[in-house]
C-alpha cells in the first residue's frame, strides 16, 4: 500500500513529555498524515500517555536495543509511505508549515534527505542554489558539517537505497549521523555541502532538553562510555565503506 506521509516519534522513558511531542506533530502536520510512536522498551508509563490518550496513533513499543534499532522501528513503520520523518522525543513542532517546506524542496531539487543542523554551517559552494531556492519557494537552505539528529526528513527512496541504521550503535549520537553518511555517499543529498536544512522549517520547533552525546538527564559515565564506543564502531564501518543496510525491526 502506498500512503504519502508519516511521522514516527522514537521515544525512550520519557512519559512526562511524549504527550507535548505527539500533540506538537497532529497539530501542524498535514491531514491524513500517519503518526507512529516507537518505544524503545520503556520501562516507565509511556504507553499510558500515548495508547489510550490519542487512539489515532499508531503505537508500538519493542525491546530495549538501542538508538539505531529503534530509528529501524520507525523507518519500518514508514517503509510504504513516500515522504517521512522521523522525529526525537525532544523536539516539539510549534507551527504550522514545517512539513509542507521541507515536502516542497524535495520535490523541487531531488534532495531525498534533510535533517537539522548542529550550529556548525559552512559557506555555500553553489550560492546559484540558493538563490534558485528563494526566487522558487522563498526558503533559504542551511548547510552544516554535522546533522543534529533530532529531526529527519525523507523520501522512501532513501529506505529503498541504503537501508536502515546500522543497530551496532547503541548509544545516541553516531547511529544517525552514518546513515545520513551513507545518504549523501549514495546520492540522495544533492549538493556538495551534505547537510541540508532549511531556515524556514528549522524555527518551527521548540527543544524539551538534549546534550551533546546524550539525553539530558542521563548519566554523565554512561554517556561517555556510549560515546567511546560509537567511535569504535564508526571508525571500524568507515573501513568497510558500506552502503547499504537491510531494514530490520525488532
Amino acid at each position: 500500500m502506498d500512503i504519502t506521509r508519516a511521522v514516527s516519534i522514537c521515544t525512550y522513558n520519557r512519559n512526562g513529555r511524549i504527550g507535548e511531542v505527539v500533540e506538537g506533530v497532529l497539530s501542524t502536520v498535514p491531514n491524513g498524515t500517519d503518526v507512529f510512536v516507537c518505544d524503545d522498551g520503556s520501562t516507565d508509563a509511556t504507553h499510558d500517555m500515548v495508547l489510550p490518550v490519542y487512539p489515532s496513533v499508531h503505537y508500538y513499543r519493542g525491546p530495549n536495543l538501542g538508538v539505531g534499532a529503534n530509528k529501524n522501528r520507525a523507518l519500518w513503520m514508514m517503509q510504504n509511505h513516500h515522504f517521512s520523518c522521523i522525529l526525537e522525543d525532544d523536539l516539539v513542532p510549534t507551527e504550522k508549515g514545517w512539513w509542507e517546506t521541507y515536502e516542497a524542496v524535495s520535490v523541487l531539487t531531488d534532495i531525498h534527505h534533510f535533517c537539522r543542523v548542529q550550529n556548525k554551517t559552512v559557506p555555500e559552494s553553489n550560492p546559484g542554489f540558493t538563490a534558485y531556492l528563494k526566487a522558487a519557494l522563498n526558503v533559504t537552505p542551511i548547510y552544516a558539517s554535522s546533522p543534529r539528529g533530532d529531526l529527519t526528513f525523507l523520501t522512501r527512496k532513501v529506505v529503498t537505497t541504503i537501508g536502515g541504521f546500522n543497530p551496532a550503535f547503541k548509544g545516541v549520537g553516531y547511529a544517525h549521523g552514518e546513515w545520513s553518511g551513507r545518504a549523501i555517499k549514495a546520492g540522495l543529498v544533492s549538493h556538495p555541502n551534505g547537510w541540508v536544512d532549511i531556515v524556514e522549517a528549522r524555527d518551527k520547533f521548540k527543544q524539551l532538553g538534549d546534550r551533546e552525546g546524550g539525553r539530558w538527564d542521563d548519566d554523565k559515565k554512561e554517556i561517555q562510555a556510549q560515546l567511546k564506543r560509537n567511535k569504535q564502531v564508526a571508525k571500524q564501518l568507515k573501513k568497510k565503506g558500506e552502503l547499504y543496510v537491510p531494514l530490520r525491526s525488532a
